[in-house]
């Protein structure tokens, strides 16, 4: 009796992980496949949504999205930061202008999508930075450490 039941729970455990991968790999798929809106405007990277999956240098200190900039410490900082970029997995440039850069990152294991934007700011001394997922609510911390990453390597 014990074992019949503890075989339908490790049954019923093997069905749920199976959905929830599947599902997980429709939304990495979703967010390879989506449009999304980028770019700056009057020195302005676009604002964090809602969700928490988002960090940008241009939001507010005390909002939760907030993340510092990038320092301006001399006048290679841009093609440092572009060298850092090159190094790391999954890193694509999809956009570049002469002050600002906008890159995907791709996930290994479930294909899932962010958005990384970079403002140069000399006047401030800084490059301003967006990251944001694509898809879902959190991100445990995805965007964060990334910028984090990024500012280790430069």
């Amino acid at each position: 009796m014990v074992r019949k039941m503890i075989q339908t729970i490790l049954i019923i455990l093997v069905v749920v992980v199976v959905i929830l991968t599947f599902l997980l790999y429709r939304m990495g798929v979703a967010s390879r496949s989506m449009q999304v809106a980028s770019g700056h405007d009057n020195g302005q990277l676009l604002d964090c949504p809602a969700t928490p999956n988002c960090v940008s240098s241009q939001a507010a200190v005390a909002d939760s999205h907030y993340i510092a900039p990038l320092e301006l410490v001399d006048g290679n900082a841009w093609e440092a930061l572009e060298a850092a970029l090159a190094t790391m997995k999954g890193a694509v440039q999809v956009k570049r202008e002469e002050n600002y850069a906008y890159y995907t990152f791709q996930t290994a294991l479930m294909g899932f999508v962010d958005d990384v934007e970079f403002l140069k700011a000399e006047d401030e001394g800084h490059i301003h930075v967006r990251s944001a997922s694509r898809v879902g609510r959190s991100d445990m911390n995805a965007n964060r450490n990334r910028i984090e990453e990024i500012r280790s390597l430069l």
